[in-house]
C-alpha cells in the first residue's frame, strides 16, 4: 500500500521531496467547485518540468510577438493622413514619402535588435540592457517607457480593432463596451499560457496578413493596368485648418512611427522560442519586418491613388478594401480580419508587460509578487494588472484612436534609443569577433531612434505626448522608492556570515516556515528552541537548485537545524506546504506540530502591500487544522 507521503511527493534527495499534482489537489467541496471553474477557464496546471514544451516554433512566435507590429499598418497610415488633412488633401502627396522614411527607421532599428538578440539570447530588452551597460536610470526610463507603451497598445490596437468592425457595421455606435470585452477576452486567454494563446492568435494573424498583401497586390496591379480604384462617399473628419508646415510633417512622421510599435518584442521574448532561441527570434524578426514593411508602403500607396480619406465613420482601410474588393466576401474578411488581428495585437504586450514586470519585481523594482508563474506558466499579476490598466486608459479617452495615437510611440522610441545605446557600450567593452561592425550598427540605431524621439517631444508636445513626458518620470521615482524599500528591508533583516544559533534549550516539536534565510527566519528559529529541542526547517521551492542552495547556506550559517527543502513544480506555496505537515501528522499522529511563521513587520500602511502575503495565505490555510498550531514570529528591521 502507497503511503500517504508517497502519494503526495516524489522523494528525489535526502531531505528533499518534489511535490506532485495530487499535492495541489482541493480538499474541500468549495474547493473542489472553485477549482474546476478555473480549470474549465484556464486549464490544469503545467509543472515546472514542461517549461520546455511550451516554447514557441517560429511560426507561432511570429503570430505571438509580432501581431501587434503587423497590425499597425490598419492604422499608422491613417494616423499620418489624418494629420495632414489639416492642410488640406493636396498635403497627401506627402504620404508615401514619409512612409518611405518610417521604413527606412524600421529597417535599421531591426538590424539593431538582430544585434541585441545574439548578444543577450536570454532576452535583450530594453531594460535589460540599459540597466546592464548604462545604469539603473537609464535602465529604470526603458522599463517606464515600455511600461507605458504596453498598456497604450492594448488601448489603441483594441479601439483600432473594434473601430473596423464600426466601419463595416455602423449600427453599433462607438463601440467602447466591445472594447473592454475585448480586452478582458486577451486577459483570459494570456491566463491559459504562452503556448496556447499562441495557437488561438495564429489564425486570425496570418489571415489578415494574407489578405492586406492580396488587397496590395491587386491594387497596385490595377493601377499599373490604368485600373486605379476611386473611393467614393465618404465624409471627411472635421479638423482645423493649418498651413503647411515643418512642425506639421514632423507630426505626421511621428503618427506614421506608430507602425513600429512592438518591432522589440521579440527581442524582449527570446527565451519563449523553441530552441535554438537565438537564432529562431532573428529569422523571426527578418521576417516580420519583410512583412510589416509591404504591408505599410502597399497601403500608404494605395491610400493616396484611391483618394481614401481620414473619416469619422469608416477606416482608411476599409476604403480602399470597398474599392478593390468591392462590398463582397473579400471586403468582410479583410474587415473582420482587420478586427481580429487588432484586438490581438495587445497579445504582444500581454505577452511582454508581464514578463518585463517580472524582471522588475526580481531586480526589487516592483512588488515581489509579479515575479510569480501561475499554474499554467503564466505571469498572471502582471496580465491582470496590464487589462486593469488599459481599461482605465480606454474608458478615459472614450476609445477614440485619434485621442490615444498622440501619446503612442514615444515610450517605445525612447527605450529603442537607451537600448541600442547601451549595445554601444556593451560591443565596445566585450570586443568579442566582429564588435566594431555590430558596434556601427547598433550606434546608427541609437542616432536614428534618438532623432525620432526628439521629433515626437517637439512635435507632440501640444498634442497630448506631454502626459506621456510626466508619467514615465513619476513610474522612475516610484520604481525607484519600492528599490530602496526593499534594499532597507535586506539592510535590516539579511543575515551576516557570522550569525548563529547556539544549541538548544529543550526538546520539543517545532517547524519554521522559511522562504529566504535572514535575520526574521534566524530569530524564529531561537525562539522554536526555547520551545522544542526538535526544530525543523521547511523551505518550499519551485527551482531544484535554488533549494539546495538555500539549505547549503543555512546548514553553514545556522549550524545543528534539520533543513527540508519541498520541491513544488507547479510553483504553489500553500498546498504542498499543507500536504507536508498532513503527511507528517500522519506519520506521527501523537505529535502536535507548532508552525512558526517568520513575518515582517511593515513601519507604514503601505509597506504592507510590499510583505508578508505568502505569510498570511499560510496562516489561513493551516488555521483551524487539528494538532497543528500556527505562531507568528514578527520581526522588526530595527530590533
Amino acid at each position: 500500500m502507497e503511503s500517504p507521503g508517497r502519494r503526495y511527493f516524489r522523494y528525489t534527495a535526502p531531505g528533499v521531496l518534489s511535490a506532485r499534482l495530487a499535492a495541489e489537489q482541493p480538499t474541500t467541496g468549495v474547493e473542489r467547485m472553485l477549482s474546476r471553474t478555473r480549470y474549465a477557464l484556464f486549464g490544469r496546471p503545467i509543472s515546472s518540468e514542461a517549461e520546455l514544451e511550451q516554447r514557441l516554433p517560429k511560426w507561432k512566435a511570429l503570430a505571438t510577438f509580432s501581431s501587434d507590429a503587423m497590425s499597425s499598418v490598419a492604422y499608422a497610415t491613417e494616423a499620418s493622413m489624418f494629420t495632414l488633412l489639416a492642410a488640406g488633401t493636396a498635403a497627401f502627396s506627402f504620404v508615401l514619402p514619409i512612409s518611405i522614411a518610417v521604413v527606412t527607421v524600421l529597417v535599421i532599428v531591426t538590424f539593431s535588435y538582430r544585434q541585441t538578440i545574439r548578444a543577450y539570447p536570454s532576452g535583450g530588452g530594453s531594460y535589460i540592457v540599459a540597466h546592464a551597460n548604462l545604469g539603473m536610470l537609464p535602465g529604470l526610463i526603458a522599463a517606464a517607457a515600455l511600461l507605458t507603451d504596453y498598456v497604450l497598445t492594448v488601448a489603441v490596437s483594441v479601439s483600432s480593432g473594434i473601430f473596423a468592425l464600426v466601419s463595416a457595421f455602423p449600427a453599433i455606435g462607438n463601440g467602447l463596451e466591445l472594447i473592454v470585452v475585448a480586452i478582458i477576452g486577451v486577459m483570459l486567454v494570456n491566463l491559459r499560457g504562452v503556448r496556447e494563446s499562441g495557437t488561438l492568435f495564429a489564425g486570425p494573424t496570418y489571415i489578415f496578413v494574407a489578405t492586406a498583401l492580396l488587397l496590395v497586390a491587386v491594387g497596385i496591379v490595377r493601377s499599373l493596368f490604368g485600373e486605379t480604384p476611386h473611393v467614393t462617399g465618404v465624409t471627411p473628419s472635421a479638423v482645423p485648418l493649418a498651413g503647411l508646415s515643418l512642425l506639421l510633417l514632423m507630426r505626421a512622421f511621428a503618427d506614421g512611427c506608430s507602425a513600429m510599435t512592438g518591432v522589440e518584442a521579440i527581442s524582449n521574448g527570446t527565451p519563449a522560442f523553441k530552441p535554438p532561441e537565438s537564432m529562431n527570434a532573428r529569422t523571426t524578426m527578418l521576417a516580420m519586418s519583410g512583412l510589416l514593411a509591404v504591408m505599410f508602403l502597399g497601403i500608404s500607396y494605395l491610400a493616396g491613388a484611391s483618394g481614401a480619406i481620414p473619416s469619422d465613420h469608416e477606416s482608411i482601410l476599409s476604403q480602399i478594401g470597398r474599392a478593390i474588393f468591392g462590398v463582397g466576401p473579400l471586403y468582410y474578411v479583410l474587415q473582420f480580419s482587420t478586427l481580429g488581428i487588432l484586438v490581438l495585437a495587445a497579445q504582444t504586450s500581454f505577452a511582454d508587460f508581464p514578463r518585463l514586470s517580472s524582471i522588475l519585481a526580481r531586480d526589487r523594482f516592483m512588488p515581489r509578487q509579479f515575479a510569480y508563474r501561475g499554474e499554467r506558466l503564466a505571469f498572471n499579476n502582471g496580465i491582470v494588472a496590464l487589462a486593469v490598466i488599459s481599461i482605465v486608459v480606454v474608458v478615459a479617452f472614450g476609445g477614440r484612436v485619434e485621442s490615444l495615437i498622440p501619446l503612442y510611440a514615444i515610450g517605445v522610441f525612447t527605450a529603442f534609443t537607451l537600448s541600442q545605446a547601451g549595445m554601444v557600450r556593451h560591443w565596445w567593452r566585450e570586443r568579442g569577433p566582429g564588435w566594431r561592425r555590430s558596434m556601427v550598427i547598433n550606434g546608427v540605431g541609437a542616432t536614428a531612434t534618438a532623432i525620432v524621439t526628439v521629433i515626437f517631444a517637439i512635435a507632440k508636445f501640444a498634442l497630448g505626448a506631454w502626459v506621456i513626458l510626466v508619467i514615465v518620470p513619476v513610474l522612475v521615482l516610484v520604481m525607484w522608492l519600492i528599490h530602496r524599500e526593499y534594499d532597507d528591508e535586506a539592510i535590516g533583516i539579511d543575515l551576516r556570515p557570522q550569525s548563529v544559533i547556539g544549541p538548544p534549550n529543550r526538546r520539543q516539536r517545532m517547524i519554521v516556515v522559511a522562504g529566504t534565510l535572514n535575520r526574521a527566519v534566524v530569530q524564529a528559529v531561537k525562539v522554536a528552541r526555547t520551545m522544542s529541542g526538535e526544530v525543523e526547517v521547511v523551505h518550499v521551492t519551485s527551482d531544484r537548485a535554488a533549494g539546495e542552495a538555500f539549505r547549503d547556506q543555512f546548514e553553514r550559517q545556522v549550524p545543528g537545524i534539520a533543513v527540508t527543502i519541498v520541491e513544488s513544480p507547479y510553483r504553489t506555496l500553500i498546498k504542498p506546504l499543507v500536504r507536508y505537515l498532513e503527511v507528517e501528522h500522519e506519520a506521527h499522529p501523537d505529535e502536535v506540530l507548532v508552525v512558526l511563521i517568520p513575518e515582517h513587520i511593515a513601519r507604514h500602511w503601505w509597506e504592507r502591500l510590499l510583505y508578508n502575503q505568502n505569510a498570511e495565505r499560510i496562516t489561513a490555510a493551516l488555521l483551524g487544522r487539528r494538532n497543528i498550531v500556527v505562531l507568528d514570529a514578527p520581526y522588526r528591521r530595527d530590533s
